[in-house]
């Protein structure tokens, strides 16, 4: 058969309709091509693209954008799955390796447009010729009929619907029209498609695999406008309309529905005229119907099958009948004279899709024989079928396994009731020539018995031939591809080394090698064995037959899409007139399915091939097939493999280093070693760079319902107390016979290692009858890639899961030193090697040695206290405005002067020294929301040497958290006195603690509570300055080292951190402030938000007497009430610096909306973090405040610390936050390596935490060895600044902690020695950043009206608090990145509502769901996308109660918090499921790996942890651990990437992120790049 008349059949243009040019269709049809056949993507790489699809939804990121990304996501993917067939790649072929095609044994005779009308003008011809004989026979489930119709019925009522659709109708040729019957209606249905053959238009027959409202998304996605359908159905679709949950079927509008059996005969005038009118439009639709069919993964595919396709099909089964022995040549009759001697077809398959309808229906048409249908179900009455085999005649049985398997082993536990099942009927099967298997796979040993144990006995003539398994494309339109026939010519295949010994026509088998097909090579022992020979090493295979006489097949290897080697294994692709052109309305799939093409040796075949999905071989010319593409399980060759073959004495042939299982032949396994077994479902999942087997099975599942106590623990049980409904019984979230559950997942690993050396990954448990299933030859059956696709979802209802991570990875992801990790003496100096040309990680510093008061002149740095420069401010300008207390829109309180101010405290000091206990020295705790009364209590602290503690109110909510650490505060300071307002001391005396405080003041003796909003007045200033001198001499007031004011910091676990401040810090922090940010006494400041300490606390009570400027205090309540008020007191007083949190621009985004107001003024809105930055968190605030003209350069991040408040900020940078994109890989390790986005589209997206400020000098260092890091891994944030705090306190009775204490006394090893250090515990690093800019050219030179200008800086960038990462097989992991992964793997987990720590050597998941049961299915979605993402084995997944997960005050998680509950066993959880065994055990693991690979090692075992995306020469190789020598190339070069700095050229950077890309790639692009003025 030439390639053209292949074809011609397949690209008709009505294979694919022009009309329907879509990609997808609408919910539950398929947008994409076979799920078989989609490449596996790893579940990290999955998470980016469903972000994509996120990002795109919500219209984040434009069209191009999403287009451009995912096809760089896919071109990783693609990447990777190529590095599995690297080996294959190598490897030069010639054409005598590879197995060429098998040619056409003969070519179709058919002449071009003979199929034309082919069906409407036999059935006209039948319906004159054999007017009254039977046509279509239906039986009920008891073999008696119930229906039936002859030729002449069948075509007159089949134009009088034709005639409907013409003429009360609009359709026109090629619309479709969706028919819609019920199984049995054999002789409705048929009347209504050769209606529709008549009238030219497209059927679309819906089969019982189809709910109803995905035949509603096929009527919306074919535009139907036509739906005909049977009495039964009509009254079917009526109940559905009266139930009574009241909804009813929502039609298309334009939609017309006909009832076909209302409609009658036409009559010969009818007929006449019908002839007469569709001569005159002799227009033809090639079309003749879509069959909608299931891919793997459950969705609906419209299949196109042409009028030429099926008359193809027709002739070529007819001539593969006929040529059987025997035949007599009388399967088809004449369509021109009345001929004897009709055949009887007996099918028991559905004839409304798939071979039912080829063979069922339009093949009895074409042959002209009677069919006769039996439901599957006479099958099940023993010796029925075999009755109405008899009765009836039957000469050809179309039927499936199913239902064959079933009559064959009833007849042989009672031939009895065959025999003798009617008394008047004899059982006499010497009728039957031809019967005819549905099948994908044939089954041999079945194929015996049912010859010579079933057919023969009961009087079949030749079985041996009458057995004709037909290889069909259920998914695919159902044709036949390959089946036995006599028609010789089999020299035409093309073969050159065919056996001439082997039975060409028989049944036949071969024995193969079964450790050379875990290779996938095909070696065959044996040809035809007999059944007793087969050894425990080998696997019979059973062939279909040769191809379809006109067709083309080769077998590919489906990876690489070139013809497979000799004696491989490979999908087998088909070229035929036969096959249908493409899928319904999907150009781009049909390209890639039915229009596939593939190479030899020499380059692309000069043909189109359909992509079968199938399996197989080929050998001496015939098919053999092994399974479906998806049902082949793949496993790397492991250490394990290597391990078990030297025990047993065998070497192990490496071959291409992936040995191959195929899911029958484990299925098999199981079904007779696990008896437990419902049943079950394997499939490999492609984690990272191998493929890990995986079973789902389905047993039975013990429930708990909560109102059984038989158990005695139920009330104590935290993991079984949790349930959700099952119709009326609540069921609790873990079964009762967990246990067993976990045996029967042990004996499956042990059963298929033992049998088929196959090392299970995962064994997912189900309850019985949960697993979906897709119709597939016939029957349902468990649909292995739509539960792949539910269990990568984490969607199915599983019970009980287990891992065997252990025996299935063939390497562990780990570092240089699993046990003493990145920062051990060994692995820092690897680091030190290889970054040693490059320069140490300094900032640098900008000191001020004076600063000074512009208003007078001057040197502030000359004071050395705030209370020095207060009493300046008094003598200077006391009758200035030095705080003013604002209020919602009622107005403002009465300003307060810097003399009144002084007086205030004065007054207060006098409280202190003459009515209190406060002595000296002593701890005072100052309890104010934000008001004058705080501030004048502040300063009368530090006046009287006394130290305040501010702190914040109580916060009603929070009561549990605020009163514990009051009282802690109290108890560790000594505290005897506590200063508040009037609103504090109403809630300590009459809130709900007020008993609790109550008891703990009269135990607690000399606590006092005093309301200083009174205390404004002193008569004697001079005696009180005189004792105020002798307060302050008594604490060496003057003195450095003297503690003037304590901060209280809480962690967002509510852990107290306190922090001392002398006058000489406090004055400091002022001056780097001032000049850090350029305030000056013209400066407005507004103070609002945490006042008890940090920026809050300098803003409001301290730079205000320092600048010599007015202070507005506004307290949080009255922001609460109205932040608006807050905003016009901005946009009032052209405030231009001022304080805010994140919490407060969120809560005002949603009270009201941003406008009416001009911000224009403002110029630096500081928004604290302690920690990495929240990406494009200041985009997303000016976004929000667009409308009151603030700049998004005026948005400015500060990364604050508990004992420094301003370490680097991005206050007044004249560019946007910097983006840089770092390696994951090599992050792990201790490096930063910036890397193409593009490239590496996992790479961990940071920004730049800003500048550091004046006085200040930031290093970063090796937290273990204290050496300084050089540029190109991180290290510790240290920080030398006159903005240090003096040290760390607990108070006089607290615990020690010496720990946080030598925080303050960091040194540098090999830096310089007479600096000190303030250790963070924050990792970070420093970056060099280059900038361009077009900036107008102020020269006189008018040539050149633009000039280039050129800035760099280098800014911190801060990556996590080391108390919050962790390290685990000497990789180093941040949290926050692992639970951001953890939180976007399902809908189900909270946003926020996960947390991974380690405890002991364990690393456990806590997560919150908003799931009660069926935990076990999230488990393995988190284990391996973080094993994928981040190369981690986590060892416990936790699941908390809805609503227990603990959050802090400001939206934060409390990770402390659980940790500690975690530890101590209080933590609520409902399920919690083992995953691993801990550390220790994956390192002695790795010990034993070394042990047996050491000798003869496995080219293909490389520690994913450094070469999971790279090429064989990456820079993380472990050959390359002496020394660690620089990589060349790829997206990890550190010439490249490593902190080499990085360029930008751009024009206006305060609305744009800069995207920041290695410099020599930018120099690279540089020459094209557009330079905008």
């Amino acid at each position: 058969m030439s390639t053209k008349t292949t074809g011609d059949s397949r690209n008709h243009p009505m294979a694919v309709p022009q009309s329907e040019d879509v990609s997808s269709g609408p919910s539950g049809l398929a947008g994409g091509p076979s799920g078989a056949l989609n490449q596996d993507i790893p579940p990290d790489m999955a998470l980016l693209l469903q972000q994509l699809e996120d990002d795109f939804n919500h219209k984040v990121i434009d069209q191009w954008t999403y287009i451009n990304r995912r096809e760089e996501i896919m071109r990783l993917v693609s990447k990777l799955h190529e590095a599995q067939q690297q080996e294959y790649n190598n490897t030069e072929l010639s054409n005598a390796e590879l197995q060429p095609p098998l040619l056409p044994r003969k070519q179709s005779p058919i002449v071009d447009k003979e199929y034309e009308n082919f069906f409407v003008n036999i059935l006209q011809q039948r319906a004159a010729i054999y007017k009254t004989e039977m046509a279509f026979t239906v039986l009920d489930g008891k073999g008696k009929e119930i229906y039936s119709i002859s030729w002449e019925k069948l075509y007159t009522k089949a134009v009088r619907i034709a005639m409907e659709i013409r003429h009360k109708t609009s359709l026109s040729n090629s619309d479709t029209v969706v028919l819609l019957y019920k199984d049995g209606e054999v002789v409705e249905f048929t009347v209504a498609l050769f209606a529709c053959f008549l009238a030219k238009v497209v059927a679309i027959p819906i089969h019982q695999d189809i709910a109803l409202s995905e035949v509603l998304n096929i009527i919306n996605f074919t535009s139907s406008k036509l739906l005909l359908y049977s009495d039964a159905v009509a009254k079917d679709l009526e109940k559905v309309n009266n139930n009574s949950s009241g909804l009813r079927i929502q039609w298309p509008s334009k939609l017309q529905r006909l009832r076909t059996t209302e409609f009658g005969s036409a009559k010969k005038t009818e007929i006449s005229g019908w002839l007469a009118s569709t001569k005159k439009s002799p227009k033809f639709s090639d079309l003749a119907y879509v069959e909608f069919s299931r891919s793997p993964l459950g969705e609906l595919r419209g299949i196109a099958l042409s009028h030429r396709t099926i008359y193809h099909q027709m002739h070529s089964l007819n001539s593969t009948l006929l040529s059987m022995p025997n035949s007599q040549g009388d399967l088809q009759r004449s369509a021109k004279e009345y001929r004897r001697g009709r055949c009887v077809v007996l099918a028991t398959l559905d004839i409304r899709f798939s071979i039912g309808i080829i063979i069922g229906i339009l093949f009895t048409v074409y042959s002209g024989n009677n069919l006769i249908w039996a439901p599957q179900k006479v099958m099940e009455v023993q010796g029925l079928y075999a009755n109405i085999v008899s009765k009836c005649r039957a000469s050809l049985l179309l039927g499936d396994y199913f239902g064959l398997k079933r009559v064959t082993y009833d007849y042989q536990k009672a031939p009895n009731e065959t025999r003798y099942y009617s008394k008047t009927q004899a059982v006499d099967f010497s009728c039957v020539k031809w019967v005819l298997i549905n099948a994908l796979t044939i089954d041999g040993e079945f194929l015996e018995i049912l010859m010579n144990r079933y057919l023969r006995p009961l009087g079949c003539q030749d079985p041996a031939n009458a057995i004709l398994p037909m290889l069909t494309l259920s998914e695919y339109g159902g044709m036949v591809i390959s089946m036995r026939d006599w028609l010789g010519k089999k020299d035409r295949l093309g073969i050159t080394d065919m056996q001439v010994n082997e039975d060409e026509n028989g049944l036949s088998s071969v024995l193969i090698d079964k450790e050379s097909l875990a290779r996938n090579i095909v070696k065959v022992v044996d040809t035809n064995p007999p059944t007793d020979d087969i050894t425990q090493g080998t696997l019979r295979v059973d062939a279909f037959g040769y191809p379809l006489p006109d067709a083309i097949l080769a077998v590919v290897n489906p990876e690489l899409c070139g013809l497979a080697r000799q004696g491989e294994l490979g999908e087998i692709w088909i070229d035929s007139p036969c096959l249908s052109g493409g899928f319904y309305g999907m150009r781009k799939e049909s390209r890639l399915i039915f229009h596939a093409k593939c190479h030899d040796a020499n380059g692309p075949l000069e043909m189109d091939f359909l992509r079968t999905g199938l399996l197989g071989f080929t050998f001496n010319g015939k098919v053999y097939i092994l399974g479906l593409y998806e049902d082949r399980i793949r496993q790397k060759v492991s250490w394990l493999d290597q391990k078990i073959y030297n025990k047993l004495g065998k070497e192990l042939v490496y071959g291409n280093g992936t040995r191959y299982h195929y899911s029958s032949h484990l299925l098999t396994t199981l079904a007779s070693e696990v008896k437990q077994l419902y049943d079950c479902t394997i499939f490999d999942i492609f984690i990272g760079n191998e493929y890990l087997p995986v079973a789902i099975v389905e047993a039975e599942v013990i429930k708990k319902p909560l109102t059984d106590t038989r158990s005695g623990d139920y009330n104590n049980n935290q993991g079984h107390n949790k349930a959700i409904k099952e119709g009326e019984q609540i069921y609790s979230a873990v079964p009762l016979n967990e246990a067993e559950l976990n045996a029967i997942s042990q004996r499956c690993f042990d059963t298929l290692y033992k049998h088929h050396c196959l090392r299970l990954y995962c064994v997912l448990v189900v309850d019985c009858d949960t697993l979906p299933k897709i119709w597939r030859s016939g029957g349902k059956e468990i649909a292995s890639m739509l539960c792949k696709k539910k269990f990568l979802e984490g969607s199915l209802k599983a019970e009980y899961v287990r891992f065997f991570v252990r025996k299935s990875l063939s390497m562990i992801p780990h570092g240089e030193d699993v046990i003493g990790g990145i920062w051990s003496p060994y692995v820092s100096e690897l680091r030190s090697m290889a970054l040693a040309n490059f320069p140490p990680q300094y900032s640098s510093i900008d000191y001020k040695d004076k600063s000074i008061d512009e208003r007078t002149g001057a040197i502030l740095t000359d004071f050395k206290s705030i209370l020095d420069i207060l009493k300046f401010r008094v003598a200077s300008s006391g009758d200035s405005i030095a705080f003013h207390t604002l209020e919602n829109f009622k107005g403002s309180s009465k300003p307060l002067t810097w003399k009144k101010f002084e007086q205030r405290v004065y007054a207060v000091c006098h409280y202190l020294i003459e009515k209190s206990d406060v002595r000296a020295g002593g701890y005072v705790i100052l309890m104010y929301s934000l008001s004058e009364e705080f501030i004048v209590a502040l300063y009368a602290c530090l006046m009287c040497g006394i130290i305040a503690i501010p702190m914040l109110p109580f916060d009603s909510n929070r009561i549990g958290e605020d009163y514990p650490a009051f009282l802690g505060a109290i108890r560790d300071f000594d505290v005897h006195e506590i200063l508040v307002n009037e609103e504090v001391e109403k809630f300590l005396k009459n809130g709900p603690i007020a008993d609790s405080f109550k008891k703990f003041s009269s135990r607690y003796k000399n606590l006092k509570v005093k309301n200083t909003a009174k205390v404004t007045k002193v008569s004697n200033v001079a005696s009180l300055n005189s004792k105020i001198a002798k307060y302050q001499a008594a604490v060496d007031f003057r003195d450095e080292n003297t503690v003037a004011m304590v901060w209280l910091n809480f962690t967002s676990d509510y852990y107290r951190v306190g922090a001392a401040l002398s006058h000489k810090s406090i004055v400091g922090i002022c001056k780097v402030f001032k000049e850090t940010l350029n305030l000056s006494n013209r400066s407005v400041i507004i103070g609002c938000v945490r006042h008890s300490a940090g920026i809050g606390l300098i803003q409001s009570a301290l730079l205000g007497p320092y600048l010599g400027t007015t202070t507005y205090l506004m307290s949080p309540v009255t922001y609460a009430e109205s932040p608006l008020s807050f905003f016009l007191a901005l946009s009032r007083h052209k405030v231009k610096d001022v304080f805010v949190t994140e919490q407060m621009l969120k809560y005002a985004a949603i009270k009201f909306t941003p406008k009416g107001f001009n911000l224009s003024e403002l110029k630096n809105m500081m928004i604290s973090t302690e920690g990495r930055v929240e990406i494009d968190m200041l985009r997303k605030i000016a976004k929000v405040f667009l409308p009151t003209k603030l700049s998004a350069a005026s948005m400015a991040s500060v990364y604050c610390h508990f004992f420094n408040p301003i370490i680097s900020t991005r206050s007044y940078m004249s560019v946007a936050p910097v983006d840089l994109f770092l390696d994951p890989i090599a992050l792990r390790q201790g490096y930063v390596s910036v890397v193409n986005q593009v490239e590496v589209p996992s790479a961990l997206h940071i920004q730049d935490s800003g500048m550091v400020p004046v006085c200040t000098e930031i290093a970063i260092v090796n937290p273990e060895t204290c050496k300084i890091c050089k540029e190109g891994e991180f290290g510790e944030i240290w920080v030398c600044s006159e903005a240090n705090l003096a040290g760390f306190t607990n108070g006089p009775k607290g615990p020690s902690d010496q720990f946080t204490s030598n925080q303050f006394m960091g040194k540098i090893v090999d830096g310089n020695p007479n600096m000190t250090y303030l250790r963070t515990g924050d990792l970070g690093f420093l970056y060099d950043v280059t900038i361009t800019r077009n900036i107008k050219n102020s020269d006189n030179n008018p040539g050149e009206e633009f000039k280039m200008e050129t800035q760099s800086f280098r800014p911190l960038f801060v990556l996590g608090k080391i108390s919050d990462t962790f390290e685990i097989m000497g990789l180093h992991h941040f949290p926050i990145d692992i639970e951001r992964t953890i939180e976007s793997c399902h809908p189900d987990i909270y946003r926020n509502g996960s947390c991974v720590f380690k405890c002991a050597e364990y690393t456990i998941v806590v997560c919150e769901s908003k799931r009660s049961r069926y935990f076990a299915s999230l488990v393995p979605l988190l284990v391996n996308t973080i094993l994928s993402k981040h190369h981690l084995v986590v060892d416990i997944v936790a699941f908390i109660k809805k609503g227990e997960f603990p959050i802090s005050r400001l939206g934060t998680k409390q990770r402390a918090r659980i940790i500690d509950a975690w530890v101590g066993g209080v933590i609520p959880i409902l399920a919690a499921y083992g995953v691993n065994y801990g550390e220790n055990s994956m390192i002695q693991l790795v010990k034993e790996i070394d042990d047996v690979a050491r000798d003869n090692p496995i080219t293909s075992l490389k520690n994913p942890a450094v070469s999971y995306y790279e090429d064989d020469d990456s820079v993380f190789d472990p050959r390359f651990s002496n020394g660690l020598t620089l990589n060349q190339s790829g997206s990890g070069d550190f010439h490249k990437g490593i902190s080499s700095g990085a360029s930008v050229t751009t024009a206006n950077t305060d609305d744009d992120t800069l995207q920041f890309m290695p410099k020599q790639q930018f120099q690279f692009q540089q020459q094209n790049q557009l330079h905008i003025s």
